[in-house]
């Protein structure tokens, strides 16, 4: 260790103490807060339980007094609707009073509601107060009774009905407005930054301090329900539906009043503001004082010690660097630093010699990469990591400052169709006589697929083992395309040699069938091969060049338009084709005429063809070139057995180079091509 950090130690042990002090005091602290705050919520508990005991023992008060009432005994619907509804206007937190017979018909009631069809008999308030005789606490309700108040929501307070002959004819409930019992208990009980929840014994809350709206007609969640059939009054601590963290104090349901669930809550941050801030304030005391002993143990520390050292480092940073010139200065009188100094500053000469050298020979090898597109790659068999060059990173479409990775990362770039392959090629290397050479795809993080050529070697140790793999890696995605572009042009070669004797065979035959003799065949005969002949000649000559698409259109299709034939119509607009549309959409157009003169419109002298297109042009979109192909009069139509050549070739340059859309519909009338392709802005 050194002597700067010994200081600074004896500095913190000196404070030390003070901080355990501090530490104890607080949890000391925070621990009486907890038990305050515990007894604080249970007692804001009772007395909420005892406001609503209250509240309800005056209405079951009130209740048996309209019991007394004669015409409330005797069902006196008239008298006794007004009586109701002269008392309700009196205890405006009262929605509404009903009396109901033993069959549950409503007999009277303050909304003067009487519907014979109407029968509550089901109602868990009503069968419950009839069992028991006696006053009954009911359960969350949003009507009641149902289309007698509406939009209101209310807990039904019920009482038997006594005759004169002291039986049970009925019941009498009274509708308790929930939002008037939230508003009185928000105003009463509920402290500043405190919550308040009441719920019924099916745990549905019907008052809620804050968010009434939110909260009340819901249920409490299944994890509070063991507080709801507690069988004494506790505390607990948790995160409140409405995301705030509060400590609790609940009255189960089996206390008074009893079937009603109450729990008062303080909001955490309220409850330990005081503790809180007061740790505030000793936690930076001590942080002061910290920092004041530190401050004074490194500033001593600086003189005497770090600034040599620094200026040590000072120079070694510079040679890693690469400032292999810069040597190390003290000043003097600097002792033994003095002498590592020297020894250092002798070392630095012999390897700024030996770093020139270096340099050079890096440098040419650099260049020889770059030119030929190549990278380099290592794996450290021992360490389980590897990397990669500048180059190779360039190349794999990585940033340069990546130039560590694993096993796991060089795996993600690999192409899933040549992921296992090149794994086990690798493997192989490993496992054999350590000579490694493959080719794979790589799908880079910009989406770009790329061909790879890799190329290594491994080294091993005495026993066999693997110790080090190193390689090279070349990007021949353009060769890769080069031999696939040669391919594909030798295939389309035969295939349009092919369309071109059968094409050269059709007009031979339609010519000879509308010939009057040998000398008109041979006038018609030799003007459409002509016109076949500069269709390709204008594709070779501007494939590299701005083209029309009616130049072009007219060329594909002279060989069967005349100025006295109508069998065939083009009606376009001037369109500029840039090369690869224009050498895609000839080859379409070539192989959409090939196949009407073997198998549609052209193959027979009633078929007609019309050709037309559109420009459609976007708001936010490129402009897009629709083009319609509509073959009619020709010989009936059937879908083909299997796709030939020619179709793969349109769907190819329409779907594949173009990147557009093709509908083929294969009408009894004749075939009809629906073709839109994107074009460049």
């Amino acid at each position: 260790m050194t002597l700067t950090r010994r200081l600074l130690l004896l500095a913190l042990i000196s404070v030390l103490p003070a901080i355990v002090i501090w530490a104890f005091t607080e949890v000391s602290l925070r621990r009486a807060r907890e038990a305050e705050v515990n007894d604080l919520v249970i007692r804001q508990a009772h007395l909420a339980a005892s406001e609503l005991d209250h509240i309800f023992n005056g209405i079951s008060s009130l209740l048996v007094a309209i019991n007394e009432t004669r015409s409330v005994r005797g069902f006196d619907t008239f008298n006794c609707n007004n009586y109701l509804r002269s008392l309700q206007e009196k205890v405006p937190y009262i929605a509404a009073f009903v009396v109901l017979d033993l069959d549950g018909a409503v007999r009277c009631s303050s909304t003067g509601l009487l519907n014979s069809d109407l029968r509550f008999k089901d109602r868990p308030y009503f069968r419950e107060t009839l069992a028991s005789n006696k006053f009954l606490i009911g359960t969350y309700n949003s009507e009641f009774p149902e289309g007698g108040i509406s939009a209101r929501s209310v807990l039904p307070l019920s009482l038997p009905v006594w005759g004169y002959d002291g039986q049970v004819v009925g019941v009498m409930a009274a509708a308790l407005d929930l939002m008037w019992l939230n508003n009185s208990l928000k105003e009463r009980v509920i402290p500043s930054g405190g919550s308040l929840t009441i719920a019924d014994r099916n745990g549905t809350i019907i008052s809620r301090e804050p968010f009434p709206d939110q909260f009340i007609s819901t249920k409490i969640p299944d994890a509070f329900d063991k507080y709801l059939r507690a069988a004494e009054a506790g505390s607990f601590r948790a995160r409140s539906q409405d995301g705030t963290m509060r400590v609790y104090g609940y009255i189960p349901m089996t206390l008074r009043p009893r079937n009603i669930y109450v729990s008062a809550g303080l909001a955490t941050d309220a409850a330990f503001a005081t503790i809180n801030e007061a740790a505030r304030r000793g936690f930076m005391l001590i942080a002061a004082a910290l920092i004041l002993a530190l401050s004074l143990s490194w500033l001593a520390s600086r003189a005497f010690i770090t600034k040599p050292f620094d200026i040590m480092t000072g120079a070694v940073q510079n040679w890693r660097h690469g400032d292999y010139q810069a040597r190390i200065h003290l000043p003097k009188n600097s002792g033994e630093f003095s002498i590592l100094a020297k020894a250092f500053n002798d070392l630095m000469d012999d390897v700024a010699e030996r770093q020139e050298a270096l340099k050079a020979s890096e440098e040419r090898a650099r260049l020889a990469l770059e030119a030929g597109h190549m990278g380099t790659w290592w794996y450290d068999h021992r360490k389980r990591v590897g990397g990669w060059s500048a180059q190779a990173a360039q190349l794999l479409g990585l940033p340069i400052s990546k130039a560590a990775t694993n096993v796991q990362q060089w795996r993600s770039l690999l192409h899933p169709d040549d992921a296992d392959k090149a794994i086990e090629k690798l493997r192989a290397a490993v496992l054999g006589d350590g000579d490694y050479e493959d080719e794979y795809r790589i799908r880079r993080p910009d989406g770009q697929v790329r061909w790879i050529s890799s190329k290594g070697r491994v080294s091993f140790d005495v026993r066999k083992k693997p110790v080090f793999f190193v390689g090279i890696i070349q990007d021949i995605t353009e060769r890769k395309q080069l031999d696939d572009q040669q391919r594909f042009f030798l295939d389309e070669l035969n295939h349009r040699v092919k369309n071109t004797l059968a094409t050269v065979q059709s007009i031979a035959a339609q010519t000879l069938r509308s010939a009057k003799n040998a000398a008109q065949f041979k006038e018609s005969f030799e003007g459409r091969l002509l016109a076949l002949s500069m269709t390709h000649n204008l594709l070779t000559l501007k494939s590299w060049r701005e083209a029309d698409l009616h130049d072009i259109a007219e060329q594909e299709l002279a060989p069967y338009k005349r100025e006295a034939d109508e069998r065939v119509v083009i009606n376009g607009q001037k369109v500029n084709l840039p090369p690869r549309y224009a050498i895609n959409l000839g080859l379409v157009l070539h192989e959409l005429v090939t196949n009407a003169a073997k198998y549609g419109a052209l193959s027979m002298p009633t078929g007609r063809l019309d050709l037309s297109w559109t420009v459609i042009h976007g708001s936010d979109k490129p402009p897009t070139l629709r083009i319609r192909w509509t073959e009619s009069g020709g010989p009936p139509v059937q879908p083909p057995k299997r796709q030939g050549f020619g179709s793969r070739l349109i769907k190819r340059s329409i779907e594949g180079e173009l990147e557009g859309d093709i509908v083929l519909n294969f009408a009894p009338t004749g075939v009809d091509y629906d073709i839109c392709v994107p074009l460049p802005q």
